[in-house]
C-alpha cells in the first residue's frame, strides 16, 4: 500500500489537533530538520501534554517520525495534509484506484462530490533513494525527508504552472484544477501511453499533432517540456496529450535550446523506429519554434 492510500485512510480519522501539530512540522520544513515538542507547542498553541498524546498519536499512525533531536513530518504525513486540502476545498469526496506509479510520482483516480473523475498526482522525488534507505534501515533520516519533501513540492508547483500556461494556449495537455504541496489534481485523460502503441493509421499526422503541442508551448507560453519521451505522451484514438510537466523550463532560462532540441529528437527517435517515420530535425525544430511555419 503507497503512503497516498495510506494517507487517505486516516484522513477522516485525524482530528483538527492532529492536522495543527502536522502543520507546524510542515512550516518546519524550511528551517529545521527536526523540531522539539516546545517548538510545536509555541506554534501550535497546544498544552505540553496534548502535544506529546498528538505526536504520538501520529507516529503510530506512521505520519511522523522521530529523530535524535526531535521530530519531523514524512511522506505519508505531508500527503495527509494535501489530502485534506483538498477535501476541505470540495475537490475530493471519494478515493480511488492507483493509476500508475512510476519513478518520481504515484497517480489516483479521485472523485468530487457530483461524481467528477479527476487524476490526483503526488510526488515522490528520490523514490528511488527512500528504497535504498530502506534496504540499509528502517526509516529516512530527517535531513533526508526533508530535502526530498521539498523536492516533491516544487515539483508539484512547476508542472501546475506548465500545465496551467499550455493550456491557456490551446496545447493538449490535462487541464490543471489545483495543487496543495506536491499533490497536483488534473483532467482525467482516456488514453494509452504511446510506448504501447502498436499501430497509428496516420503517424506522420500523429507527430505534427505533438509538436503542435510543442509549438504553442514555446511560441504562446514560453515553455518546453525538458523531458519529453514517448512514456509521458498520452494517445485517446484520436488526440495526444503531452502529461507531465515537471522539468518544464523557460523558454528564455539558460540551457533551454538544447532541452527542446533533446525533446524533439527524442519524440522523432521514437516515430522513426516504431513506426518507420522519417522527419528531419531542422524541419521540426523550426516547426516548434517559428510563430508561421508550416509542418
Amino acid at each position: 500500500m503507497s503512503t497516498a492510500e495510506v494517507a487517505a485512510n486516516l484522513v477522516r480519522l485525524l482530528e483538527a489537533r492532529d492536522y495543527r501539530v502536522l502543520y507546524a512540522l510542515e512550516k518546519a520544513l524550511n528551517s529545521f530538520e527536526q523540531v522539539k515538542a516546545d517548538y510545536i507547542e509555541k506554534v501550535t498553541g497546544l498544552h505540553e501534554d496534548e502535544v506529546a498524546y498528538r505526536l504520538g498519536r501520529l507516529r503510530e499512525m506512521g505520519l511522523v517520525a522521530k529523530g535524535e533531536s526531535g521530530y519531523y513530518l514524512v511522506s505519508s504525513g505531508l500527503d495527509a495534509i494535501a489530502l485534506n486540502a483538498l477535501v476541505q476545498r470540495g475537490f475530493i469526496s471519494s478515493f480511488g484506484g492507483n493509476v500508475g506509479v512510476g519513478k518520481e510520482a504515484d497517480v489516483f483516480d479521485v472523485l468530487d462530490d457530483r461524481g467528477h473523475m479527476y487524476v490526483l498526482k503526488f510526488y515522490r522525488i528520490g523514490r528511488t533513494s527512500f528504497r535504498n534507505v530502506r534496504r540499509k534501515r528502517r526509516i529516512m533520516l530527517a535531513e533526508e525527508s526533508s530535502v526530498w519533501l521539498k523536492a516533491c513540492i516544487n515539483a508539484a508547483k512547476r508542472e501546475a504552472w506548465a500545465l496551467s500556461k499550455v493550456y491557456s494556449v490551446c496545447g493538449m495537455v490535462p487541464k490543471f484544477f489545483a495543487r496543495e504541496r506536491h499533490a497536483v489534481l488534473m483532467e482525467k485523460i482516456e488514453g494509452t501511453m504511446l510506448n504501447k502503441v502498436n499501430f497509428l493509421e496516420s503517424p506522420l499526422n500523429g507527430l505534427k499533432e505533438i509538436f503542435f503541442t510543442l509549438k504553442k508551448a514555446y511560441v504562446k507560453a514560453s515553455i518546453i517540456n525538458g523531458d519529453l519521451s514517448e512514456f509521458n505522451i498520452l494517445y485517446d484514438g484520436k488526440k495526444y496529450y503531452v502529461i507531465d510537466w515537471p522539468q518544464a523550463v523557460d523558454a528564455n532560462s539558460p540551457n533551454s535550446q538544447f532541452l527542446l532540441s533533446r525533446d524533439i529528437n527524442n519524440i522523432l527517435k521514437f516515430f522513426r523506429k516504431k513506426f518507420g517515420v522519417d522527419y528531419p530535425f531542422d524541419k521540426a525544430y523550426k516547426f516548434v519554434t517559428v510563430p508561421y511555419s508550416r509542418f
